[in-house]
């Protein structure tokens, strides 16, 4: 679920700062569980195992594992390294369902994700969400752009008899527009 991962990551951004040290090694605890508690609720975990897990990781020594205090920067790094790689695995989701929505079944079944950018489009062996997120804005103010600059202006030089010549500007990308926003 997309928007259970996005809550999840958010909260969990919020967790990072939600760690204290405590005692002359300056240990990570939690100082209000509020958000640990959201976090775990949405990946379907215990509280207290997750905190744990932050604060204490185990470690194999040998053939033995051991528990080992983490500061509080070492914790808030962990939640980060765990919400980036939520991240991460939703934007696959995402870019797997554009794909699905885009292949066409008649045609040899391609494995890409064409962005949207304002010069059309990019097709990157690699993408992150923000590039998309990214590019999709700049799309969608290219087109305002386009449409109240230039397509209005030329309409009112026809109607006024203006000698003029349209300027096309391009592919419009309206139909990829109206696809993510669906």
């Amino acid at each position: 679920d997309v928007y259970k991962n996005t809550a999840c990551m958010m909260h969990m951004g919020n967790m990072t700062k939600d760690f204290v040290p405590v005692g002359k090694e300056e240990q990570a605890e939690i100082k209000d569980d509020k958000n640990a508690l959201k976090v775990a609720e949405l990946m379907g975990i215990d509280c207290e195992w997750m905190i744990t897990y932050f604060c204490k990781p185990k470690l194999k020594v040998g053939t033995e594992w051991v528990q080992k205090g983490s500061t509080c920067n070492q914790a808030a790094n962990s939640v980060a390294g765990i919400a980036r790689a939520i991240y991460e695995r939703t934007f696959r989701i995402i870019v797997d369902k554009c794909n699905e929505s885009l292949i066409d079944k008649a045609m040899k079944k391609v494995h890409y994700i064409g962005v949207l950018d304002i010069a059309g489009f990019e097709i990157f062996d690699y993408n992150g969400f923000e590039q998309i997120c990214i590019n999709y804005v700049n799309e969608k103010l290219q087109q305002f752009f386009n449409q109240h600059m230039f397509t209005l202006e030329q309409e009112e030089y026809v109607r006024e008899g203006l000698d003029w010549a349209n300027v096309d500007f391009g592919m419009d990308l309206q139909p990829c527009i109206d696809m993510f926003e669906k």
